[in-house]
């Protein structure tokens, strides 16, 4: 199994801005982080240890960022650029990283312990 990557899908567009909508069954904590163009996130794998991280759910809410990953098991290797609004599940032994290439603002579908529980370099 792959990354899938999906658009958050649009209700309603106004002179106000836009307003996105997506559906979860994960409770609990989430992460609201921010990084700044040029920084990189991740380079790490999870094992599905953590339901959180099985897959990993992200939302990218703001800007634009390369996703480079690597499937471990089928050495499936690709690069593909996000941009905001979008939708992110990364499964299990896919080891992947996020460049910002402007700031940027996503939330991720699991907690802090979640991910330090489950998160592995090579």
């Amino acid at each position: 199994m792959s990354v899938q990557v999906h658009p958050i899908d649009v209700k309603a567009i106004d002179e106000r801005g836009a307003l996105h909508y997506f559906a979860t069954d994960r409770t609990g904590e989430f992460l609201l982080v921010y990084r700044n163009a040029g920084t990189v996130s991740g380079q790490h794998y999870h094992k599905g240890i953590s339901a959180g991280k099985h897959p990993e759910d992200m939302l990218l809410v703001q800007g634009k960022a390369d996703l480079h990953w690597k499937d471990l098991e089928t050495k499936e290797e690709k690069t593909i650029q996000l941009i905001a609004p979008i939708r992110v599940k990364i499964p299990a032994n896919v080891w992947h990283e996020l460049t910002a290439i402007t700031d940027i603002v996503f939330i991720e579908l699991n907690s802090l312990s979640e991910g330090s529980e489950d998160t592995f370099r090579i």
